[in-house]
């Protein structure tokens, strides 16, 4: 057979040659007799360590003589828990008839070789030129399956395995070690601005850094833009992990900064297995909030309690909403020259009836890890609407009131048709009811949010950019849609007074913002010389505790008048 020709018919293939592709491609390959299950070999791998199956197939005096013998040569490696299978499928009157129905006879069978568990993979075919004959191949692929395509990192169940048996072996009583879980922050942002090469391309950014800083004793690629590997505790120090936090992407002119979040699994015990390790350091990593300027957590009981409160709210947002623990409150935005109220934001806050005043900074992260967060923020907009209709109908003032839309929002079909349509029937939602998106939101899902918002201006429904400076900001954001209100984030405005760079940063922001045709909100204003600072820099409205804390709907209603 090896001095048959291979991949076509013009050129012959040296025997060697044939040997080479045979020995690095599969373990053997055999003829099969279907009428009385005599096997021939025409290739066997020679392996040079005993104790294998294979190894022991060519230390016998004579191989075996039928494809029922060579099946039992192999069977007490077959995993404990495959073996029935194997015994039953790996006959050749079952895989005759399953040739016959499918075309192929495919099964990957998971082995154990001097200690170490493969994966081989058996297909098996009609001989087309003798049909009497099956023509079988087996050959190795633990690697392909425990390797991840892309890095050519530990796929998740090679990781799994080889850290699990790397555990056994390093010196945890005598050097300190962590597991690490890591998350790009931002990733699908960079696939739907850049394009999925680019996307691909931080992958590889991610896994370069992460080797250089942290130099991992073994690291795997769980899926998408998630690593995890296991490190000596002396590289997880605060400028190695603030460098690694702190990521930049450049594609030619374009450049995008991006964050790597980090969940720490302190690993004191070999009883703990790697699979609880990594769900560990994966919860410390989801505890990140947000809102919060860390881009690391070491798991501990705390972050677990966290997670289990996470879970009893979600567990209580439905009866909640029933019993009305949801509660509107009204943060007044004024006219920076007057000082009169102008418009409102509109923040949920929940009265629980248990556990008492939840911070929305607990239950909101909740809701969108839940995917209840939309059912949340329609109840704000109904609520919003039914607020200023109920005046409207008392003839008294009503201001527009901004309701904040998350993320998770613009990819609910049903409910953002449900807001168009809403818009579409009633002219109080339309004038009154405003549409707020964070900087950050907008950038992640640049596509789905600029559909449904055009869809909206379209309706004449007023857009605010929300948290603009807030450590995401892109000129490229102002470029790609017309914003109504620009909402300069709290950050920038507490620097006031003590940032020079700062106030230069929010003179040009309120300046580009009105040549784009937007007005200007600024966030979280507190003091006097913050005010007279936005005024003199020509800043539209303010919104903060210097004039307005947020209040309750029956307290707002009362200020109106």
């Amino acid at each position: 057979m090896g001095d048959k020709r291979l991949l076509g018919e013009t050129e012959p293939i040296d025997r060697y040659v044939w040997n080479m592709v045979m020995d690095n491609g599969y373990d053997c390959v055999f003829g099969v007799d279907i009428n009385d299950g005599s096997i021939n070999f025409y290739h066997v791998y020679k392996r040079k360590q005993p104790g294998s199956a294979y190894s022991k197939i060519e230390s016998i005096g004579a191989p075996p003589e039928t494809f029922e013998q060579f099946m039992g040569s192999l069977y007490e490696y077959v995993v404990e828990e495959e073996q029935a299978c194997f015994k039953e499928q790996l006959r050749v009157d079952y895989i005759c008839n399953e040739i016959n129905e499918r075309g192929n006879f495919v099964r990957t069978i998971h082995m154990n070789f001097i200690g170490e568990r493969k994966s081989k993979s058996f297909k098996i075919y009609s001989h087309e030129a003798e049909p009497d004959k099956l023509l079988g191949f087996v050959y190795d692929i633990s690697a392909s399956l425990d390797h991840d395509w892309m890095t050519d990192e530990y796929a998740r169940l090679g990781f799994l395995e080889n850290a699990d048996r790397m555990l056994q072996e390093i010196p945890i009583d005598r050097e300190q070690f962590s597991l690490v879980y890591t998350n790009i922050k931002g990733f699908k942002a960079i696939n739907d601005l850049f394009g999925e090469q680019s996307g691909d391309m931080v992958i590889f950014q991610t896994r370069d850094i992460l080797r250089t800083l942290l130099k991992p004793v073994i690291m795997g690629r769980l899926e998408n833009d998630h690593f995890v590997l296991i490190t000596r505790d002396e590289f997880l120090n605060e400028q190695s992990l603030r460098s690694l936090a702190s990521q930049t992407y450049s594609e030619g002119f374009k450049q995008y900064d991006f964050t790597i979040r980090c969940g720490i699994y302190r690993i004191h015990d070999r009883e703990v297995s790697i699979g609880k390790m990594i769900d560990r350091a994966k919860l410390a990593e989801k505890s990140i909030l947000e809102n919060v300027g860390r881009s690391h957590v070491v798991y501990n009981d705390d972050v677990r309690v966290n997670y289990v409160k996470q879970r009893v709210l979600i567990s209580d947002m439905n009866k909640a909403m029933e019993v009305g623990e949801f509660k509107a409150y009204y943060q007044g935005i004024v006219d920076a020259k007057t000082g009169q109220i102008e418009s409102a934001e509109a923040l949920v806050r929940w009265e629980h009836g248990r556990l008492g005043m939840i911070s929305p900074g607990e239950f909101i992260p909740a809701f969108e890890t839940g995917g209840q967060i939309s059912s949340l923020d329609r109840f704000m907009i109904e609520r919003i609407i039914e607020f200023n209709t109920n005046r409207a109908k008392e003839c008294k003032l009503i201001v527009p009131c901004a309701v904040n839309l998350s993320r998770i929002d613009f990819y609910n079909t049903a409910l953002m048709d449900y807001i168009v349509n809403m818009y579409t029937d009633n002219p109080i939602a339309t004038e009154y009811v405003r549409i707020e998106v964070t900087e950050s939101a907008y950038a992640d899902l640049e596509k789905n949010a600029s559909d449904y918002l055009n869809r909206f201006k379209a309706l004449n429904v007023k857009i605010l950019l929300d948290d603009y400076g807030s450590g995401m900001s892109s000129l490229a954001t102002l470029e790609n849609f017309e914003f109504d209100v620009v909402k300069l984030d709290m950050g920038f405005v507490h620097k006031i007074g003590l940032q020079k760079k700062a106030e230069i940063i929010i003179k040009s922001t309120i300046e580009l913002s009105h040549a784009l045709g937007a007005t200007v909100t600024a966030e979280g204003v507190e003091s006097a010389e913050q005010l007279e600072f936005l005024r003199d820099a020509g800043c539209d409205h303010i919104q903060g505790f210097y004039f307005y804390k947020p209040m309750p709907e029956e307290d707002f209603s009362k200020l109106l008048g």
